[in-house]
């Protein structure tokens, strides 16, 4: 299943859905953060002993994981984005063309 084949199911979604997704990034990078960072201090006490190295290493993973988080939901509204403009394109040339079109001469005896 290639990309190609998500990116309509993207488009597909309700709006609210889609807008829950964004509301809920400041919590994915919170978490994102607040893991990396414990999971440091973890490792710290009781593995390495690098104080305080080893806790920036897991502060440095967990906002490396936060800006994945942001960046892709900026590229799932960025589809969505795109795929509304071009069907509002769509739309507007066709009702371009329509109103573009002559009218057709009666037919009838001249």
């Amino acid at each position: 299943m290639g990309e190609q084949d998500k990116r309509p199911q993207i488009v597909e979604r309700a709006r609210w859905f889609q807008l829950t997704e964004a509301a809920s990034i400041g919590i994915e990078m919170a978490a994102a953060v607040g893991v990396g960072a414990f999971l440091g201090i973890y490792l710290e006490r009781n593995v390495t002993h690098w104080a305080p190295w080893t806790t920036y290493i897991g502060l440095g993973i967990g906002l490396s994981a936060a800006v994945l988080a942001v960046l892709r939901t900026v590229r799932n509204f960025s589809r969505v984005i795109a795929a509304e403009e071009a069907a509002e394109a769509a739309e507007a040339a066709r009702a371009r063309e329509g109103a573009a079109a002559p009218p057709e001469p009666p037919e009838g005896p001249t």
